[in-house]
């Protein structure tokens, strides 16, 4: 699941939520509600927490897959 995988960029990128908030530009908050899954990340928040966690190419092409397909599956 995109959640899953978020937290682990988070953390493989050596931040905590709050440090990523502040670096994606988003509050604490709303880290922690997208890595309980208590709500979907925009397609924009998603480019900033990848670019604040520093994802390869192939990474950020494989987070974008799976939001499209999530974003598919709710409709």
């Amino acid at each position: 699941m995109l959640v899953d995988e978020l937290k682990a960029i988070r953390t493989k990128a050596g931040l905590t939520q709050t440090q990523l908030a502040e670096a994606a530009g988003i509050t604490q908050g709303a880290v922690s509600q997208i890595e309980r899954g208590a709500t979907h990340i925009t397609p924009v928040n998603l480019e900033h927490v990848m670019s604040a966690c520093k994802v390869s190419a192939r990474q950020r092409s494989k987070l974008i897959m799976m939001w499209f397909d999530e974003a598919v599956e709710q409709g």
